[in-house]
């Protein structure tokens, strides 16, 4: 079967014929979602926290057909993948957590993932019975999932600032406006902005140059605020712009450093949340609010053997939404 293989940090996936998966549950693959993770793994930015044995096939956000019959499943049927997999025992696993487990395996990552035609999944008890277009589902599975969970607790009568423009951003937004909640986004590309208003922002910031979040938003404060993005510059002052006992929820993993003095914390009341992907039961209540039509992706299709310039526009800045990579 053809497969993207990443085998060395900085080098750009390497199309290969390389065996099909046997044994356990094998799946077909109808569709994948580059994510921004990937390319971290790629550039080698997370290459001291997560542990990759190379040669691997990344790709973690995977729509697949079913091959073999399974006890719940038929061959033919399409399956929604949820790509954590847990020690099944430890309190964070009990919880469905499995994110969190110190032993957790992550599909794409620590095992093969669905950059090729087939892939292979441990488990059927991670796969989601679907319908619908393959290509338009696949964001969901990591995506989805994750902006379902940065938003969980938020109300119509809460005032939210979101920081970023990417796929799990507006997704994010899309989930808070079915809510009736007020929602701001800043960004600094034009045309995601553009579709952020689109997808019904009440209003959006752009912000260049070198300006600071809190020096373009002026006379407001916000209950929540959602970082997408987790860079050096959201992270620097953003947190003045929070209300009393309000939130930061950090979501995007571009590697800044967050310094509060601490009297803001203590006078405010003010709490700070990291927000790492979510639970399977998160990943059936994406996938309904999406069959409901309250949420829709945004994707752009690339073929398997494109997969190099999807990641290339990726990292440029060009795709607006989530690319999926589609095999032949």
């Amino acid at each position: 079967m053809l497969a993207a293989v990443f085998r060395k940090i900085g080098s750009t996936l390497e199309l290969e014929e390389v065996k099909e998966p046997t044994g356990g549950i094998i799946l077909k693959v109808l569709a994948t979602g580059l994510c921004h993770g990937d390319l971290h793994i790629i550039s080698g930015d997370w290459k001291y926290d997560i542990k990759i044995e190379t040669p691997r096939i990344l790709g973690h956000e995977i729509v697949g057909e079913v091959v073999n019959d399974t006890n719940t499943l038929k061959s033919g049927e399409k399956v929604l993948v949820y790509n954590s997999i847990g020690c099944g025992s430890c309190k964070y696993c009990r919880a469905g957590k499995y994110q969190y487990c110190e032993r957790v395996k992550v599909i794409g990552l620590h095992m093969d993932g669905g950059f090729a035609e087939y892939v292979k999944i441990p488990s059927e008890e991670i796969l989601l019975k679907i319908d619908g277009d393959p290509i338009e589902i696949a964001p969901l599975a990591d995506a989805g999932i994750t902006a379902y969970n940065s938003v969980k607790g938020i109300s119509s009568d809460d005032n939210v600032l979101i920081i970023g423009t990417g796929a799990v951003a507006l997704l994010g937004l899309q989930i808070l406006k079915s809510r009736g909640v007020n929602v701001t986004v800043v960004g600094r590309n034009h045309n995601r902005l553009n579709k952020a208003k689109e997808l019904g922002a009440d209003d959006v910031i752009s912000i260049n140059g070198r300006s600071t979040i809190a020096s373009v938003i002026r006379g407001y404060t916000f209950n929540y605020i959602i970082d997408y993005v987790g860079s050096n510059d959201t992270l620097l002052d953003s947190i003045w712009l929070l209300d009393r006992e309000g939130e930061l929820r950090i979501v995007g993993e571009f590697g800044g450093t967050l310094n509060i003095p601490e009297q803001l914390l203590v006078l405010r009341g003010i709490k700070v949340r990291g927000i790492l992907y979510g639970s399977l039961n998160d990943l059936i209540n994406v996938y309904k609010l999406y069959v409901e039509g309250k949420i829709k992706t945004i994707v752009q299709k690339y073929r398997l053997d494109d997969i190099n310039k999807a990641i290339a526009d990726l990292a440029e800045g060009r795709i607006v939404g989530r690319a999926v990579i589609v095999p032949p």
